[in-house]
């Protein structure tokens, strides 16, 4: 009798040891994929960021040639009309 209840001790206590070990490894790759998940929304963050400046930088440079376009045609010497009757 004793023999066995040290048999079923020892039996529980590996059975136990390997649960928490499991439990821990368990709970510790959950924590890295939530920190690569995290990561990765950063990344994303940044890249839009990026993305926007780029994007306003363009139009804002395009809007300054639209600008140059507009007092071109807008100015006297270009009014096609007056051209027209000039001749």
């Amino acid at each position: 009798m004793n023999i066995n209840l040290w048999v079923f001790l020892s039996i529980a206590v590996i059975f136990l040891v390997s649960f928490l070990i499991i439990l821990v490894l368990s709970t510790n790759k959950k924590k890295i994929k939530e920190l690569e998940v995290e990561a990765l929304k950063l990344e994303k963050a940044n890249l839009e960021t990026e993305v926007a400046t780029a994007v306003n930088k363009i139009l804002g440079d395009q809007l300054s040639r639209i600008e140059v376009l507009e007092a071109i045609v807008t100015d006297k010497q270009y009014d096609l009309n007056e051209k027209i009757t000039r001749l």
